[in-house]
């Protein structure tokens, strides 16, 4: 039950009306009781009796609005239960495409380097022109994978290791041209990969890979490696519409066993490196200092640091609740109702909060009351006085991002505009 008196005065500051209303609310049931006097300045029944049905007209639509709120008040908030089950079968059902499976190898296995069109070609041949002579020639590889050679012509070479080459070469010459011949060929310009590397790298754009490099690890050693906001994760996307799109996780050591025994990168590939997300959980509403909160990727906080390094709740609003605002692992965006004042009294365990969520701490007719109350009631020698100021309650309407209470906002607005007016002309006639 609440008790209020209001005067409004004359130009020389005497009181020239006074009223005096009783209202009594039960939330559960929600009835209102409204008692109102109305009394003169000369203590006795007022001649203005227009001032008492303005008051009585400002009274009956707020009785109104608050039924209204009552009725259309809904909470969509789920459990911090429901969340966190709703939360374990989003990540149980959660599954990504598997790329195509490689036997893993060992981290010493390297791949045998194949000659391709473009690369250069030493070879060094002991026997061509005599049994002890040793010829030098260089060699490039063509289009077709053939290389041409004295008295020979053309030798296929592409695709094949430099072993394979070697052998290719001696059976071109033995024994039609030579009796005997030792080769050895050495790969000494080989052509070079152009891949486009992306993303949260230090050096992004196109990257010049050697052909016995061609992996999105030597691709992210030619682009600087990963800058800070970078995840680990990797994309990549070949320029082949016919293969598979990869991902590898390098912080995982089997997708990095995985990505080691990938397929060569081919010209035109594309290397994404996915940033990592924002590393903050956002504390808005009834704290001293609403904003976001930087943490340790991975970590978590608990909602009593939170309040903390967001200043404290709000000085005597003392709010009994919270909304939690998560982003599940498929995606959906879910609310949890949080008991904010049992968590902040101990009597209820604190919860944890993870990178990306959002606290808010959001007004309720309790808060609303308290801080309508301490701005709007003065506690005097002589008596109480009340006070209301219907544009900064506009103002502070037009600010306040909590839906909740929206049905009973634009019902009690729509109520005092027109009860108000009335009021005031019938009090300064």
């Amino acid at each position: 039950m609440a008790n209020f008196n209001a005067q409004i005065h004359d130009a020389h500051g005497a009181a020239r009306q006074s009223w005096d209303a009783q209202i009594q609310t039960c939330v559960e049931g929600f009835s209102v009781t409204v008692r109102v006097r109305n009394e003169s300045a000369g203590g006795g029944p007022s001649a203005h009796t227009g001032q008492s049905a303005a008051l009585l007209a400002c009274s009956v639509p707020l009785v109104l609005s608050l039924a209204v709120f009552a009725a259309g008040c809904r909470d969509n908030r789920i459990s911090l239960a429901q969340m966190n089950r709703m939360e374990a079968e989003a990540l149980s059902a959660r599954h990504e495409p598997s790329p195509k499976r490689v036997a893993p190898p060992s981290l010493t296995e390297q791949r045998e380097l194949r000659v391709a069109p473009g690369d250069v070609l030493t070879l060094s041949m002991t026997g061509l022109t005599g049994p002890y002579d040793q010829t030098t020639l260089k060699a490039r590889v063509r289009r077709d994978g053939q290389v041409h050679l004295p008295l020979v012509g053309p030798v296929r070479v592409g695709g094949k290791t430099l072993a394979d080459v070697e052998e290719a070469i001696v059976s071109a010459y033995v024994p039609d041209y030579v009796k005997q011949l030792t080769v050895f060929a050495e790969l000494t310009s080989p052509a070079k990969t152009t891949v486009l590397v992306k993303g949260a790298v230090g050096k992004p754009g196109l990257t010049l890979l050697e052909r016995d490099k061609r992996n999105i690890l030597h691709a992210l050693q030619q682009a600087v490696g990963y800058n800070v906001a970078a995840s680990g994760r990797v994309r990549v996307r070949p320029i082949d519409p016919q293969q598979e799109e990869q991902v590898y996780d390098l912080t995982d050591i089997n997708d990095l066993r995985r990505a080691m025994a990938a397929p060569p990168l081919q010209p035109g590939d594309l290397v994404i490196v996915e940033p990592a997300q924002p590393s903050v959980i956002y504390v808005t509403g009834l704290v001293n200092s609403p904003g976001p909160i930087s943490v340790p990727a991975n970590t978590t906080l608990s909602l009593m640091r939170a309040l903390s390094a967001s200043g404290g709740l709000v000085d005597f609003l003392e709010p009994q609740e919270a909304t939690l605002w998560r982003r599940l692992p498929d995606g959906r965006q879910v609310r949890a109702k949080l008991a904010l004042a049992d968590i902040v009294s101990g009597k209820a365990e604190d919860v944890q909060l993870r990178p990306g969520d959002i606290l808010d701490v959001p007004h309720t007719v309790h808060t609303r009351f308290r801080q309508w109350f301490s701005e709007n009631i003065v506690i005097g020698p002589f008596g109480v006085t009340a006070t209301y100021d219907p544009l900064a309650d506009r103002r502070a309407k037009l600010l306040d991002d909590n839906d909740d209470n929206g049905i009973f906002g634009q019902t009690l607005l729509g109520s005092l505009q027109l009860a108000v007016p009335s009021l005031i002309n019938n009090a300064t006639n």
